[in-house]
């Protein structure tokens, strides 16, 4: 039997949470135990950097607090946790994001996933490790914010819960499954592990254009939760006008043979327009003799702003190829385009919207791609 996707319109973070969150549970139930007392619950937000709310990068600190007191209401033992990508900068992000006001408004711990222990996995040909928080929680409540992604094209409930793996150990899965397709069949392995997992995605206001990081607030005016993360992200899709098979993760999974999705529960949801980057991962769609034989003119890489960029070397640090340096008399990082892969990692963590993915001559005469300049 499937599990139900649901929508719920809510546009503004105050009171009316409680209550969107209610019908959420009531139209997609989550899975885990019927009674939560004395259970830990994990509640994983999206924190992928120092950035305040109203940038729209991390999950909304008022969807977390309305989260965090329904669990409580119901007895569980509630914690908070996530793995951003700057990771040595953990209490920063804390900060930046409100969740360190809330959780100790809201008096729960929170959690420093890359301090807390791993159990590593070898499954399917990936060997990755995960944090024990995360995979000792009765429940986990995913609460991912809705945003374009240069890589993935859509981030979500699926991608969410790749901040469940520590520290820059994210970045060394980069390097190890750079293509898209293997990324996607890497985040659809990680997702064999993981505990009862109920998805609340915040799209009350949500980010396109450059996502994950640098793109553009946009008010999408709902909440969506689902036991099935894939299937809710299948469901964003739909509402976004994104095309579900252009997004690595699902393309890879496994769905049942069916006649299609189950429409979603609740409110009707459709977007006008949503602006997602057509990135480096759109050069898989093209010929593999055209990508070979031109690879000097066929390319989608990073470009640095001078005026933007303030040298904190972030970006060098995520690098899983290190095709990045910071010479010590230049004004922005320097790339070495031989070794980029294309993965996304520097526009992710940059704090600075220094960073524009950016595609060759070529590619932008042809207008292969949207939204990358």
């Amino acid at each position: 039997m499937s599990k139900p996707v649901a929508f719920v319109r809510c546009d503004e973070y105050g009171p009316g949470l409680a209550e969107a969150i209610a019908k959420l549970e009531n139209l997609a139930p989550r899975p885990g135990p019927a009674d939560l007392h004395g259970k830990r619950v994990l509640l994983k937000p999206n924190l992928l950097t120092d950035r305040a709310p109203e940038q729209a990068v991390t999950t909304h600190p008022e969807v977390l607090r309305f989260a965090i007191r329904r669990f409580k209401d119901e007895g569980a033992r509630v914690s908070v946790g996530d793995s951003p990508a700057s990771a040595a900068n953990l209490k920063q992000v804390w900060q930046a994001t409100g969740v360190a006001a809330v959780c100790a408004e809201e008096s729960v711990p929170l959690l420093s996933l890359e301090q807390a222990g791993v159990r590593s996995f070898e499954i399917g040909g990936y060997s990755f490790a995960v944090s024990l928080p995360v995979l000792e929680a009765d429940l986990v409540v995913n609460l991912p914010k809705v945003k374009s992604h240069s890589l993935t094209m859509l981030t979500a409930a699926v991608k969410n819960m790749y901040g469940a793996i520590p520290g820059y150990a994210k970045t060394t899965l980069h390097r190890l499954h750079p293509k898209p397709a293997d990324f996607g069949r890497l985040i659809d392995t990680l997702w064999r592990v993981m505990p009862p997992t109920w998805s609340i995605a915040d799209g009350i206001v949500g980010m396109e254009g450059q996502g994950p990081a640098n793109g553009r607030p946009v008010k999408l005016g709902f909440l969506a939760a689902s036991a099935d993360p894939f299937a809710l992200d299948r469901a964003l899709c739909g509402a976004l006008r994104i095309d579900a098979r252009r997004v690595p993760y699902l393309a890879a999974h496994a769905w049942p043979e069916t006649d299609g999705p189950d429409a979603p529960l609740g409110d009707s949801v459709s977007v006008a327009s949503f602006d997602v980057p057509a990135g480096a991962h759109l050069l898989s769609l093209m010929p593999a003799w055209l990508v070979r034989g031109a690879s000097a003119l066929v390319w989608v890489r990073p470009a640095f702003s001078p005026e933007s960029c303030i040298r904190c070397g972030l970006c060098v640090k995520a690098c899983p190829v290190r095709a990045l340096a910071l010479p010590p008399d230049a004004s922005k990082p320097a790339l070495d385009a031989r070794r980029c892969i294309s993965c996304s990692c520097c526009h992710e963590v940059c704090p600075h919207d220094a960073i524009r993915m950016t595609q060759s001559r070529l590619l932008r005469a042809m207008k292969v791609f949207k939204g990358i300049e």
